[in-house]
């Protein structure tokens, strides 16, 4: 007979050795690549466009980016979000900490643009997109908006970093990990190939840095999808 521990160690999911997880963050990336090969045609469509449907259109293209691959390598490795530190322990400090980095980030990126950026998402199409279509469709739209640009977008930083720690074969633990280096120079290389310019990869640098290291630092990923969705796409007051 089969015990109730024994079961539910059984559904859990196994650990990933080096080689796998160096195969899901190829897949990962590739996924990526592939999503941004497509940008040039259908970036402008999605950015101008109007309406709930629009919302949804540029939520699902964002999506097809960072959370599909993803998705799709949980299933497989029967992972849960809990995993990756979307759990209650630690939150508090987690959350915390994506305080502190937002106010830090939205203070030099204020600074640099010599005007009060604090307003999250709003150079975000998507969020111009749901308040045209009226209360209360508008939250519909926001709340796509956030888990898209905010939540997945923010989870694809965290996977980036959990994997190739484990890659590497390093604990994931600490201000400066493999995965959080890596994961923000790979945020900031992206930005500049979009012609952003050197403060473009600054700014990415820093925000992929905040996203990676806040569960390296507290062992809780909340705080990571909270940065996320407080520093992008920053506007004035």
């Amino acid at each position: 007979m089969v015990h109730s521990s024994e079961r539910r160690s059984a559904d859990t999911a196994a650990p990933v050795n080096r080689r796998t997880a160096m195969i899901d963050l190829a897949i990962a990336i590739a996924f990526f690549v592939v999503c941004y090969a497509s940008e040039p045609v259908l970036d402008p469509l999605l950015r101008h466009g109007h309406g709930l449907v629009m919302v949804f259109a540029a939520a699902t293209y964002q999506f097809m980016f960072e959370g599909l691959a993803l998705l799709l390598i949980m299933l497989v490795r029967r992972e849960r979000f809990s995993d990756y530190g979307f759990t209650w322990r630690n939150a508090g400090k987690s959350v915390a900490l994506a305080l502190v980095l937002a106010a830090v980030y939205d203070l030099a990126m204020s600074w640099h643009a010599n005007a009060l950026l604090w307003i999250p998402l709003r150079r975000q199409p998507a969020v111009h997109m749901s308040l045209e279509v009226g209360f209360p469709l508008s939250l519909v739209g926001l709340a796509v908006t956030v888990a898209a640009w905010g939540f997945f977008e923010a989870f694809f930083g965290v996977f980036f970093s959990r994997r190739l720690n484990q890659a590497l074969g390093h604990n994931g633990r600490g201000w400066l990990s493999p995965g959080v280096v890596g994961f923000a120079l790979f945020n900031g290389l992206i930005h500049l190939t979009v012609h952003q310019g050197i403060s473009g990869f600054i700014g990415s640098f820093a925000s992929g840095y905040a996203i990676a290291v806040i569960p390296g630092v507290t062992e809780n990923a909340w705080g990571s999808a909270l940065v996320q969705t407080l520093t992008n796409a920053v506007g004035k007051l």
